[in-house]
C-alpha cells in the first residue's frame, strides 16, 4: 500500500468522509469485478458493492491495521456476496419449483455459456472457454480461484477474507484445479471426436 492510500485509510477510520470517498473511487472498480465474478449477476454485483462499502464505513473503527484494508474489505465483499449468491439460488429453486419456465429464466445466467461470470473480468483474448468453465464452479471453489489467480491474493490472505484455514484454501485450488482439467479434457475430447466424424463423413 502506497503512502497517499495508507492517509487515505487512517483519515477513513477517523470517520473524515472524503476520504472514504476517495478509498471508494480507488477500490470500486476491482471490487465491482470480483462481486460479478462471485455472483454472476451485474444486479447483484452493485448490490453486493453498495453493501461493503456501507459495511466498511460502519465497522471502520474494528480495522486496526490500515496496511490490511484490502484484504479486510476483500472480506467484508466475499461474505456478502455468498449471502447473496445463496439467496438468489434459494430464490431460483423456489421459483423452478412453482414454475419450471420461470426456474430456468432466473437461474439462466449460471447455466449460459456465453453469460460466464468471469468473461466480464478478463480481456477478450482470453480463452472464453476457460473462464466459463471457471464461472460454473461451486462458489467457494469460484472465489478462490478469483482472489488468487485474478486479484492475487497469497493462500493465507484468502484464507483470512474467506474465514477458512490456509490449508481448506489450498484444497479447493487443488480441487478447482483438478475440476477444470478434468472439463477441459473432456471438451477437447469431444472436440477430437467431432472432427473426426466429419472426415469419415
Amino acid at each position: 500500500m502506497d503512502e497517499k492510500t495508507r492517509a487515505y485509510v487512517e483519515k477513513m477510520i477517523q470517520g473524515d468522509e472524503p476520504a472514504f470517498d476517495e478509498l471508494y473511487r480507488s477500490y470500486s472498480g476491482k471490487l465491482y469485478r470480483m462481486a460479478y465474478a462471485i455472483t454472476g449477476n451485474k444486479s447483484d454485483s452493485e448490490d453486493v458493492l453498495q453493501e461493503t462499502f456501507v459495511k466498511c464505513y460502519l465497522n471502520r473503527a474494528k480495522l486496526k491495521d490500515p496496511e490490511r484494508f484490502e484484504a479486510w474489505l476483500c472480506r467484508i465483499l466475499v461474505r456478502t456476496a455468498w449471502k447473496v449468491s445463496k439467496k438468489r439460488r434459494e430464490m431460483s429453486l423456489e421459483s423452478l419449483l412453482e414454475d419450471p419456465e420461470q426456474g430456468q429464466q432466473a437461474a439462466g445466467i449460471c447455466r449460459d455459456p456465453s453469460a460466464g461470470p468471469l468473461e466480464f473480468l478478463m480481456d477478450r483474448e482470453t480463452s472464453g472457454e476457460l473462464l466459463t468453465l471457471v464461472g460454473k464452479l461451486d462458489v467457494k471453489y469460484r472465489t478462490v480461484v478469483v482472489l488468487y489467480y485474478y486479484n492475487e491474493f497469497s493462500t493465507g490472505d484468502i484464507a483470512r477474507i474467506t474465514g477458512t484455514l490456509e490449508g481448506t484454501v489450498k484444497s479447493r485450488l487443488y480441487k478447482a484445479r483438478k475440476l477444470l482439467r478434468k472439463q477441459l479434457e473432456g471438451r477437447e475430447e469431444m472436440e477430437r471426436g467431432m472432427r473426426h466424424e466429419e472426415k469419415l463423413g
